[in-house]
């Protein structure tokens, strides 16, 4: 009998240390753009205007239209672009489907960056039917002055994103954190082992979706482990109906990805070469290092290769090199190797199965190509991230790049 509080004591114990194992929270009731996820929209000059409105447009003014896609509907909604002389664009979305562009209806496009006069954006809140979230969101990405393709000098180019998160924020350690994933339409439900998630690891308030952000990942049928300062969590559960997100911490050795920037040193790793050598990233240490992520089933790709082909030629000297890591699953190493030759490209190809394990879950690439710039030291000085300023590496301006980055 002396023994029955013992074991209540250590039973608590055990209890109290499981249930601490779990971090819960909740969802906000707004849901927000994936801003990452986007398709282009071309609004199209015809004259005349496609919505009524009360306003009254001088022959100073330019009006295109389009259609923009609702997520949440499945279906579209009419829009049309207002330019006016010396003021801020905006845009109409007719919310309601009346035909009419109504006071409500309008929102003003403001620069994405004060010094760049050729990016305009807004966020546009349509109405969502029998659903935990009232709204669903549409960021609108107005690029002025580009034009792309078949437009016309009348027509305007414009980018809408096509999907949004569920957030939610979580207690952590004292502090809330914000974590979100994608919210699908269809059954207005969430997996969060399946599509992209994100984590605001460096709790600055914001989550970073970039492909190669530690803040974000795309799951595949798998839970994803994120880095919150010395803790290590994933999700647990997701549940709309009870409004409950429920996240669960791990060892560190759970935690796979490796963590990218600019100025970090890019971990060797281990691949395999065409001729079945094996080599290691460190073998080419002392060069400047482009190391292009790339297959021959991505049109994009192939848009590259003359790009890289001039770069390699131009600049082998100048102590440059380029790894390019063939992602092929349906060739050959010897179809690759033929099909390199006809495209002279001379430089090391790494076969995908020997690098696959760190392209998928340690650097959980996503989209090709991917192309990292690493300086002799192995430090990454380029993901060709151009928005935020980053060295730019495709099609000419690879050129334009190398050559001010690269010792004569």
């Amino acid at each position: 009998m002396k023994q029955t509080p013992i074991l209540i004591i250590v039973l608590l114990s055990l209890f109290i240390t499981v249930s601490a194992s779990n971090l819960n929270g909740q969802f906000d009731k707004k849901l927000v753009p994936f801003t990452e996820s986007h398709k282009k929209v071309v609004f199209e000059h015809f004259g005349g205007n496609p919505l009524r409105t009360e306003e009254e447009f001088d022959s100073s003014t330019h009006v295109t239209s389009a259609r923009l896609m609702n997520p949440a509907a499945g279906s579209s909604v009419k829009a049309m672009l207002v330019e006016e002389k010396d003021s801020d664009p905006y845009i109409y979305v007719d919310i309601d489907s009346n035909n009419r562009a109504s006071a409500n209806e309008k929102f003003v496009l403001k620069k994405s960056l004060e010094d760049n006069p050729f990016l305009w954006e807004t966020t546009v809140d349509l109405p969502v039917r029998n659903s935990f979230f009232s709204t669903s969101p549409i960021f609108i990405q107005y690029f002025k002055s580009v034009r792309y393709e078949k437009m016309s000098e009348k027509d305007r180019l414009v980018t809408q994103s096509t999907q949004a998160f569920a957030r939610g924020s979580v207690d952590v350690n004292g502090k809330k954190i914000l974590v979100q994933y994608e919210y699908d339409f269809s059954d207005k439900k969430i997996d969060p082992e399946s599509g992209w998630l994100g984590v605001d690891t460096n709790m600055d308030g914001e989550i970073d979706m970039d492909g190669l952000s530690p803040e974000a990942a795309r799951a595949n049928q798998e839970k994803i482990v994120f880095r919150v300062g010395d803790t290590y969590i994933s999700t647990k559960k997701a549940n709309l109906d009870k409004n409950q997100i429920v996240l669960k911490t791990h060892k560190a050795k759970d935690y796979k990805r490796i963590e990218l920037g600019i100025g970090k040193v890019l971990p060797d790793f281990s691949f395999t070469d065409l001729s079945g050598k094996k080599r290691r990233l460190s073998d080419f240490r002392g060069k400047y290092i482009l190391l292009d992520f790339w297959g021959y089933w991505c049109p994009p790709c192939l848009e590259e290769i003359p790009y890289l082909r001039e770069a390699y030629k131009r600049f082998k000297n100048r102590n440059f090199e380029i790894l390019g890591m063939n992602t092929d699953r349906n060739y050959t190493p010897k179809s690759i190797k033929e099909n390199l030759l006809k495209n002279q490209i001379r430089w090391t190809q790494a076969q995908r199965k020997s690098f696959e394990d760190m392209m998928d879950f340690k650097l959980r690439i996503e989209t090709f190509p991917t192309t990292f710039l690493l300086s002799p030291e192995g430090k990454i000085l380029s993901m060709n991230r151009t928005d935020r300023g980053e060295p730019d590496l495709r099609g000419n301006d690879l050129l334009k790049s190398l050559d001010k980055i690269l010792p004569e």
